[in-house]
């Protein structure tokens, strides 16, 4: 596992930027040490960046990351309306895991789709390494890959990570706020399991699409214009989202969206 992150940045400086940033020490507070990054660059497909650590003397994989490149040519811009005069260049976090093994779930703290343990609380303290990099690299911005509605809503409540098409934006807000009053996990159950329908009676599915953090002046004010703020009003406005009680809803988890997020 001797790779580079976006082709700079090996396994030494990756785990200096973890130091700098404070996550070692909040690890340690947990019973965590002997922390080691890995970065694995296969001959095809996306690398990996790993950090494990010791824990009662088992090694444990903490974190798992999955940085590429993204570009945003100026003609998707041109169909919302606004005008962009060059590519602009985010990095992408196109997944990521970062658990706890040896804690266990609760009652209050239920299991969001796919987990297989807690969370370790260190989303905050990383993801000011990821804007590190992407600034020393000139990039625009930082996008995440949301494979599930609860990945949107955590991204968007943590870091106000948006939706490049606005309508888009507004579509997600509309769908959190139609289902706030259900737990953040059983929200995102009902969406994989056909267990939403939008005002038409039409059934709803997560749709796969970059969320984004604005670094660069040019990305900033797109989201800040005119043409953004309106369409995310029209599609708050338009969109309305009711689920099927009947399907995995779980009466036992009774913290609400928003206080999960």
């Amino acid at each position: 596992m001797n790779g580079k992150v976006l082709g700079r940045y090996d396994a030494p400086a990756v785990s200096a930027f973890f130091a700098e940033a404070g996550i070692y020490k909040a690890l340690e507070a947990k019973g965590f040490g002997a922390f080691e990054v890995g970065i694995d660059t296969p001959d095809q497909g996306i690398s990996h960046t790993r950090l494990f650590a010791r824990k009662r003397g088992e090694r444990h994989l903490l974190l798992d990351a999955c940085f590429t490149e993204l570009g945003l040519a100026p003609e998707l811009f041109r169909q919302y309306g606004y005008s962009i005069d060059r590519p602009l260049e985010l990095v992408s976090l196109y997944w990521l895991r970062e658990e706890d093994p040896t804690a266990d779930f609760t009652m209050e703290r239920p299991p969001l789709p796919l987990q297989q343990h807690p969370g370790l609380g260190i989303l905050r303290a990383a993801f000011p390494v990821v804007v590190r990099m992407a600034r020393e690299l000139g990039k625009d911005g930082v996008a995440c890959m949301p494979k599930f509605f609860h990945d949107a809503v955590i991204f968007f409540h943590s870091r106000l990570f948006l939706f490049v098409d606005g309508t888009q934006q507004g579509r997600f807000e509309a769908l959190a706020r139609d289902l706030r009053p259900l737990p953040l996990a059983t929200a995102s159950l009902l969406l994989a399991a056909d267990g939403v329908r939008d005002q038409d009676g039409n059934l709803v599915r997560w749709h796969f699409a970059p969320q984004v953090f604005p670094l660069s002046d040019s990305l900033r004010a797109y989201f800040n214009s005119t043409q953004y703020a309106d369409a995310v009003a029209a599609g708050l406005a338009r969109f309305r989202f009711t689920w099927d009680e009947s399907i995995a809803y779980t009466p036992t988890l009774t913290q609400p969206l928003a206080a999960q997020a």
